[in-house]
């Protein structure tokens, strides 16, 4: 079995930490009706709702269940699923909107997961032939 490149378990690192913070910052919003906001946090937690005139409370399941996916798209890297680079590709890109830690974080996941390393590792990883 070919060794996991540091690109790989650099994003699934960040990843996590992606997730998690969406995550409870979700459920904390969804228990108390504000989200944490300011400084590093941001404050788009509540700005996007407000703009796109989204009930508080979805919004915040919402927020809660991209942190979940964020786990569930590195776990399925990890477990080898075909689904699971695309899928972290995919919550990565959506999380950028959560200025300006978490669009951090995720263009920095997004970059490691589009190197050459950890593609080819993918590529090797799940059987397919690169792409």
């Amino acid at each position: 079995m070919q060794r996991s490149p540091a690109t790989i378990l650099a994003a699934t690192l960040l990843g996590a930490i992606v997730g998690l913070g969406l995550a409870t910052n979700g459920l904390w919003a969804r228990l108390s009706g504000v989200f944490v906001e300011g400084g590093w946090a941001g404050t788009m937690w509540s700005a996007i709702p407000e703009t796109l005139r989204f009930d508080p409370g979805a919004w915040a399941l919402t927020v809660v269940t991209l942190g979940i996916l964020w786990w569930g798209a590195f776990g399925a890297i990890w477990s080898r699923v075909s689904w699971g680079h695309p899928a972290a590709l995919i919550v990565a890109v959506l999380s950028l909107a959560f200025f300006p830690l978490g669009t951090i974080l995720s263009a920095i996941v997004l970059l490691l997961l589009l190197l050459p390393s950890s593609r080819a590792w993918w590529a090797l990883a799940a059987g397919h032939d690169g792409g």
